[in-house]
């Protein structure tokens, strides 16, 4: 070999290396993820989604920043118990997403982004939190009060989240759940509320009717009695005037003959003498008295003649 083809075959593994440690020193971070540089160990920094160049030797671990979602279904021996010890079931979904601002510590002090769920337990918290509540209710407190104990869940299950490491989108609690035999016997004071409110509604019609029947019964005595004392107040009326008018006529009548006592006169009362005897055909054999005070007396046939 020539020293001319030498150099060249150095020069090329030369290029090579320099090629293949500039290539390795390139690294990049997926879109919605956090990089973290270690170099030989060490941790060197965090890395933004993109390509950049992070030098030779450099291992860049990405952690999601994406919502992760959780479902813990708490049925059979996963699930809780209420303070008497029967048992609640029910379904937990918790929804977060991974801190940024933490993600050197979480390379340090946790791990890689696969392994926090785990290390972390939140699948433990989120059944503790739940069972730390139901354990405080009986079981029919729960069935009354569900919202009441979701919420508190929900506390429970935040204040124990490691939220050093990761923030808390939402959390929700629903199909709260019991076991058969409480379900039979809510089920079974169901039937008996829905039948005594039917009973119930069932007096309280017929208690209307009766009310009704005497309402009806006192409203035709009602209207009797008014009609009887409508019928004897005209009865009383009508007599009242009739006799205000018998009344009326005999004042009227009075009224008269005290007037034409008045007007009498002793020319009228022989006048009346005269139309006593015929009318002037006869007239009285004999007078007494003097003035407007005589007094005829018609003697007897053949008496007074010559």
């Amino acid at each position: 070999m020539g020293k001319a083809t030498f150099t060249f075959v150095v020069f090329m593994v030369l290029l090579g290396i320099g090629l293949f440690v500039g290539v390795s020193g390139f690294d990049s971070v997926d879109a919605s993820h956090k990089g973290v540089k270690v170099r030989l160990g060490k941790i060197t920094g965090t890395m933004e989604p993109g390509l950049e160049f992070t030098g030779p030797l450099t291992e860049v671990y990405q952690y999601d920043l994406r919502v992760r979602t959780m479902t813990v279904d708490m049925a059979g021996s996963q699930g809780a118990v209420d303070k008497d010890g029967q048992s609640v079931f029910a379904t937990i979904e918790v929804n977060y997403k991974f801190n940024p601002l933490n993600a050197e510590r979480a390379y340090s002090e946790i791990g890689l982004n696969d392994d926090l769920a785990d290390i972390l337990r939140i699948e433990g918290i989120v059944k503790e939190g739940f069972k730390t509540v139901t354990s405080q209710y009986s079981s029919i407190e729960i069935f009354q009060k569900r919202q009441e104990v979701k919420m508190k869940a929900i506390e429970q299950i935040q204040s124990k989240f490691p939220q050093d490491f990761f923030n808390i989108e939402n959390v929700i609690v629903s199909n709260i759940d019991f076991n058969p035999a409480f379900k039979a016997a809510i089920e079974a004071r169901k039937v008996a509320e829905e039948s005594a409110k039917a009973k119930e509604q069932e007096v309280f019609v017929n208690k209307f009717e009766a009310d009704k029947a005497i309402e009806d019964a006192r409203g035709r005595a009602e209207s009797a009695k008014l009609n009887a004392e409508a019928e004897a107040y005209q009865k009383k009326v009508l007599a009242e005037s009739r006799a205000f008018e018998i009344t009326e006529v005999a004042k009227a009548e009075a009224t008269a003959l005290r007037l034409k006592s008045q007007e009498l006169t002793p020319l009228m009362l022989q006048n009346n003498w005269v139309d006593a005897w015929g009318g002037g055909a006869k007239v009285p054999m004999y007078i007494a008295g003097d003035g407007g005070n005589n007094f005829l007396m018609e003697m007897p046939n053949g008496i007074g003649e010559t």
